[in-house]
């Protein structure tokens, strides 16, 4: 199922409500500094992750559009994906793999912190050994069960 189809979610103090253009909010994955916010906007994904002390002031945004024709790499299941990566400030990070059917994202906090109770259409686990680390995916329950199975081998 494309993301474009999956149900939005409403939040509070939204840090996209300036941005022109229809946004879909998908996820929010609160942490004790902030949170991440996943969203689509016509044919593209992104991510915003906020700070808990100013609602609207970004500490990382990302967007990737979704890939075209050959465009892409289909590494993880559900692909192709376009890929933007970005910092945010001291030991913070995040990358985004984008997709029509699904977002992939590795966000590294700048304080160690499991990720509280997420909302919308998402699975999020820590990175093995990377304390720091959330592997957050945002698509159908379907696509997200698929990417979350390491590959047989």
């Amino acid at each position: 199922m494309p993301l474009s189809d999956l149900e939005s979610i409403s939040i509070e103090d939204d840090p996209l409500t300036d941005t022109g253009g229809a946004v879909r909010i998908l996820a929010e994955v609160p942490y004790e500094h902030g949170r991440l916010i996943a969203y689509v906007k016509n044919d593209s994904c992104g991510i915003v992750a906020t700070s808990t002390h100013d609602a609207k002031e970004e500490k990382i945004a990302l967007s990737s559009e979704w890939p075209h024709g050959d465009e892409g790499s289909n590494t993880l299941p559900a692909g192709p994906y376009n890929s933007a990566s970005g910092a945010g400030g001291t030991n913070t990070w995040a990358s985004l793999l984008c997709g029509k059917n699904a977002m992939v994202i590795e966000y590294t906090a700048n304080q160690a912190g499991a990720p509280g109770q997420s909302r919308g259409q998402t699975a999020v686990a820590q990175v093995p050994g990377q304390p720091t680390t959330s592997r957050i995916i945002v698509g159908a329950p379907e696509t997200r069960h698929e990417i979350q199975q390491p590959p047989a081998g």
